[in-house]
């Protein structure tokens, strides 16, 4: 049986895999320009990318499966969908509500928003910050500083660099590094 930390890689990897290894499907997806927004809705499955590798805003929602891969500076938000996949690069913004479950992989600086879901686990760059709220699990691995905030979470589980164990801050989010 794995442990909770390894269960909580392999979802973060299946999620992920999703993006990379699917294609578009009966509602499209592709490719999408920096400074654009491109938007899936009303289907089956969906992966979009940009196209220019920065900068552009994806958006998913009434769809069974969604995903996203981008390099940095972009938005990524998914709702209303079964299960939402994400990679972005840094300085990322991700949120994904109203859904079964979210994964994410995001460099550093991102900020990543999950509410309102099932599962949710991210793997995030030093930086980051992580907000987990009515959520029934929030698995969170931080590659770096970071700082998690969870309300109605259960179990929030925050893995820190080199297995050190997060700290509670007074504003009552955990952290990996300093408050």
């Amino acid at each position: 049986m794995l442990s909770r930390g390894h269960r909580a890689v392999a979802f973060l990897a299946a999620a992920v895999a999703l993006v990379l290894v699917s294609g578009c499907g009966s509602s499209g997806g592709g490719s999408c320009r920096a400074g654009g927004t491109c938007e899936c809705s009303s289907g089956t499955d969906c992966y979009q990318g940009c196209a220019d590798g920065d900068g552009c805003d994806l958006l998913c929602h009434n769809m069974v499966h969604c995903g996203g891969v981008c390099g940095d500076g972009c938005g990524l938000e998914c709702h209303d969908v079964n299960d939402c996949s994400a990679d972005c690069g840094a300085n990322c913004d991700i949120s994904c509500h109203n859904t079964v479950s979210c994964g994410a992989f995001c460099g550093p600086n991102c900020h990543y928003d999950c509410h309102d879901v099932d599962r949710c686990g991210v793997r995030a760059g030093p930086g980051s910050v992580i907000s987990c709220a009515n959520v029934t699990t929030c698995v969170v691995e931080c590659v770096g500083s970071c700082q998690v905030t969870c309300n109605d979470a259960n179990p929030c589980d925050v893995t820190c660099p080199a297995g050190a164990a997060p700290i509670s801050c007074a504003n009552g989010r955990l952290a990996c590094g300093s408050c």
